[in-house]
């Protein structure tokens, strides 16, 4: 009887470690090796910002097994980080930082696919807002100023942005548009670029997102002229909208994280548990969302593939009109 109640008792414990064995088997599934974080823009911009955020909150609390490296890869408005993406179909470690790029770069012709067919989102973390800047010492102390300025000097005065045909560019011709104005759009690899640019007094405005102007806001050495966004901004109450000043427009851009076609079904639901422990961080809060004064967003799945079907009209039609829409 006591044999029986020993072979029993292993049987047993044996089963349970199998179990446990399995378990922990299943959950090592992923991530397997080092993950390559592109970010397809050049250091400095807020895509390489919100991707070291990512990355710096994941190491701290030590939520990845494996090291995640940050690989830039700049060029032709994200085009040549977003195409590389797409070429490592089926390698779940691979990932990239998201701008509306996904959507457009189809639209383009730059990107053989989209959101729904060669990218797999993993998350929306944020809605950001573009506004006007300029730096301290320019003539333009307010926006009425800058247009002012712009309709004396038709196709004079500097507007630097990230890329071509994309929303920096798109923010220039509808703010061109709303306020019968004319500006020469410069473009440059990096919201980095165009804010080292400003500072050096190269441009006479920047097209910006919040976090890519703050620090210099803070400093003194900078000043938001309007955003066009629908209210103003919760942490910049001091900034008007386009749309109060009478030039009326909108604008936004989301942020996210996305991986090549074909990833396995185990790398995205880790990343889409990972990226919302992330997200409800105290650090991501204070230090990404409100410094960088975004609208928090946890959208992962048909919520965000959604989101991105919506938009993509919006980039039909100002592509049509800036002559960048492939036909």
């Amino acid at each position: 009887m006591n044999t029986l109640r020993l072979i029993a008792a292993s049987v047993t414990t044996a089963v349970m470690l199998a179990g446990a064995s399995g378990s922990a088997f299943s959950q090592a599934k992923y991530p397997t090796k080092n993950v390559e974080v592109v970010v397809p823009f050049a250091p400095g911009g807020g895509t390489d910002n919100l991707m070291r955020m990512i990355t710096g909150i994941m190491d701290e609390n030590k939520w990845s097994p494996v090291s995640m490296n940050v690989n830039n890869r700049a060029g032709g408005s994200g085009a040549i980080g977003f195409n590389y993406l797409i070429t490592k179909k089926g390698d779940s470690h691979v990932i990239a930082g998201a701008t509306p790029m996904i959507v457009s770069g189809k639209l383009q012709g730059r990107l053989p696919g989209n959101h729904r067919d060669a990218i797999t989102v993993l998350m929306i973390v944020a809605i950001d807002e573009l506004m006007l800047s300029v730096r301290t010492e320019s003539p333009y102390k307010t926006v009425e100023e800058f247009i002012a300025a712009a309709r004396a000097k038709p196709g004079v005065l500097t507007l630097g942005g990230t890329g071509i045909h994309n929303e920096d560019h798109i923010f220039t011709h509808l703010l061109e548009k709303a306020a019968n104005i004319k500006v020469k759009y410069v473009p440059f690899n990096s919201g980095g670029e165009v804010t080292a640019a400003l500072m050096g007094g190269h441009i006479d405005g920047g097209v910006m997102n919040p976090n890519e102007i703050v620090a210099q806001v803070e400093a003194g050495k900078a000043r938001n002229l309007a955003v066009a966004a629908r209210k103003r901004m919760v942490d910049e109450p001091g900034v008007p909208t386009f749309e109060e000043k009478g030039f009326k427009f909108f604008w936004e851009q989301m942020r996210g994280v996305v991986g090549p076609a074909g990833m396995s079904p185990e790398a995205v639901a880790w990343w889409q548990e990972t990226l919302k422990k992330v997200t409800s961080t105290k650090k991501w809060q204070d230090e990404y969302i409100k410094r960088n004064q975004l609208t928090p967003t946890q959208w992962v799945g048909e919520e965000a593939n959604k989101y991105l079907d919506g938009i993509t009209s919006d980039y039909e039609s100002a592509l049509a009109a800036l002559g960048g829409l492939k036909k």
